[in-house]
């Protein structure tokens, strides 16, 4: 795999470390408080929740593989209950 394509496929998971490990550097370089280790907390949750709220199952991947794999013509439907 390429870096171009590598960056592209886990630009969120790289944003959210170096956010992560920026905010976590000034809790360290401040001093850790309660009320700084509660704020990392929060923005690590926020960060770390949507990606595994938004994965779609295994299962409905590999239905959609032998779907497509079979040689009949197959209709994706598309939706979203956000």
């Amino acid at each position: 795999m390429d870096l171009a394509r590598f960056l592209n496929q886990h630009s969120y998971a790289i944003a959210a470390a170096i956010a992560l490990a920026w905010v976590g550097n000034e809790v360290i370089r401040r001093g850790a408080t309660v009320r700084s280790l509660i704020v990392f907390a929060a923005l690590a949750l926020v960060v770390a929740l949507p990606p595994l709220w938004l994965r779609s199952g295994q299962h409905e991947l590999v239905q959609l593989d032998a779907a497509l794999a079979s040689g009949n013509p197959t209709l994706l439907e598309v939706y979203s209950d956000l």
